[in-house]
Parts: C-alpha cells; structure tokens; sequence
C-alpha cells in the first residue's frame, strides 16, 4: 500500500464555500470537511450511528489527499495566501493554516475495524472477516464475510441496511442481478448468495478491489470491472444502486429501458430532501413504486418495471 501526502487546511467555517472555489481552480475537486457544526447537524437528522466527540470550534478543517502530484512547500505557501486573500472577496478566512503530514492506505483500511462488529439484517449475518463466528449458522442463515477496506458498504449504514432487506423480500434464483456502485460488494454478495447471476462495477478503483477480495472471501465467482450501468450489456431481472439521488436520478429512464419485463430496480442513498424528485422522475421514467423505506434521513425504494 502506499503513502499519501496530508494537507490539512484549518480556516473559519464561514470561509468554507470561498475555499471550495479556490480548491477547484488548484484542480483539487476531492476532499474531506471535519467541521463540527457538521456533526452537530448529522446528529440532529440521524445521519448514522457513531458521532466522534468534538468541541464546537468557530474553525473547520479541510482534509485533501495526495498520491501523486503532491504540492511542495512554495505550493503549499501560494494556496494559503491564496486562500488568506478570500477577505478580498467579502469572507473571513481568519489565519489560514497548513500542516503537511502523511497518511498510509493501509492505515485508513485498518482504523476503524475496532468498531464493526457482526451484523444480523433478517436472514442475512454479516461477519467481520477477521473475527470468528460466534455460533454456526442456522438454517436458511446466509453468512456474508466483509473486510471493506477503504470502500463504502458495511451493512451498518442505513442506505445498506435496507437494499439487503428488499433482497430478501425478492426471489433471486437464477435471475441476473446488476450491482452499479458496488463500493466493498456487499450488496453483489448477498444477491449471489440468495442464487443471483450477478454482475457488478464502480468507478472507484480501490472499490473494485475491495468487492473482488471480499467475492474471494466468500468463494463466489463473478465479474466485477471498473465501470458504469452503460458499461454492462444484457437485460438483468434486478439493478441496485446504493449510490447518491443525485446520480440515481438521471439513471431512471436508462433503467427502465435496460431492465427485463417486470425487472425490479433497487434504489437507495437518497436523503429526504430528494425524495420528490426521485418518486417524480420515476414515474415520469415508467418505474411503478413497490415499496419505500425510510431510516432517519435515508430512503430507499424498489421499483418495478411499468410494462
């Protein structure tokens, strides 16, 4: 695995969305935020089930990550005054502050293994890979093992939790099953262990490798590229996607032309303030909503082909 180089860039909130601008010009677009109002806020609405204890702090701090082209210290100097002059444009960036460090993947694929713990959603056990399990499992009992590593999909998050109960509530022998945005595989695995034919892809490459050691893991056996929904041929009877609505949305219609006769279309990640907009499109694309959940924030449905 290899080293990352840390900037981590500490300014006052208020200047955040003047940072974000002068981040893209640099052609920095990818980036962690650790603010506490913002954990203050996901508390509020239930946006998970762990919050780490911080102190409210008027500052926030921008997390960017480096594999290569990393930027030296005259860059490092020329983005903070960069950043500084943001009191040219009307905010208050107060003393902008950069410190360098650096990050090994295998540190950030290892930390937090501390707090996951097995998983038991309906019928489905999802079990930590380096722990064993506690009892054998029982009948009709389906054991998915998982080391997501740095990709998302864990079974904890609410988004994830409820595309594996629509799975269970589906008959999945022998039906080719697509997973777009496959994150750690967990979604691909369980369909492959309820008899699925199943093919999945993400665009994130540590994803990709990620779903393929966990597919290992359980001994399965099938296809997972780097790619999207248009990289796939064939007419899947189910496609997931436990993705964001904002990329969920423009998939609507090319779903509901890919899909089988009667194909089901497994949606999730939507946060409530785009719940709307998705039911609307949906409808407009011809996907007739069977069943919609909600947990704190998240939403997630299964539609059905209109035919």
């Amino acid at each position: 695995m290899s080293d990352w180089q840390e900037l981590r860039i500490i300014l006052n909130r208020t200047a955040l969305e003047g940072a974000y601008a002068v981040l893209s010009r640099w052609g920095i677009e990818h980036f962690a935020v650790e603010d506490s109002a913002l954990v203050d806020e996901a508390k509020r609405r239930g946006w998970g089930d762990y919050f780490p204890e911080q102190k409210a702090s008027e500052q926030a701090a921008i997390l960017c990550y480096f594999s290569d082209n990393r930027l030296d210290q005259a860059e490092q100097e020329a983005l903070r005054r960069e950043l500084q002059n943001l009191r040219d444009y009307g905010f208050d960036p107060g003393p902008v502050l950069i410190v360098e460090g650096q990050v090994r993947e295998e540190d950030w694929a290892q930390a937090w293994k501390q707090y996951y713990r097995p998983v038991r959603i309906g019928q489905v056990l999802i079990q930590p890979a380096w722990e064993p399990l506690e009892r054998e499992p029982g009948p009709g009992q389906v054991v998915v093992y998982l080391d997501p590593g740095m990709a998302f999909g864990t079974g904890t998050h609410p988004s994830t939790a409820m595309c594996i109960e629509f799975l269970q509530h589906l008959s999945l022998e022998g039906r080719t099953v697509w997973d777009i945005g496959t994150g750690s595989g967990i979604l691909a695995i369980i369909a492959a262990k309820l008899g699925a034919q199943v093919e999945a892809v993400d665009i994130d490459p540590v994803a990709v490798r990620a779903a393929r050691e966990n597919r290992d893991l359980n001994k399965l056996e099938f296809p997972i590229e780097q790619g999207t929904l248009e990289d796939l041929q064939g007419q899947p009877q189910v496609i997931l996607a436990n993705i964001v609505a904002h990329v969920i949305a423009p998939m609507l219609p090319q779903v509901q032309k890919i899909l089988a006769p009667r194909g089901f279309f497994i949606a999730s990640g939507v946060v409530a303030d785009w719940d709307g907009e998705i039911l609307a499109q949906a409808n407009q694309a011809g996907l007739r909503l069977l069943r919609r959940k909600q947990q704190g924030e998240w939403t997630a449905y299964l539609f059905q082909r209109g035919d």
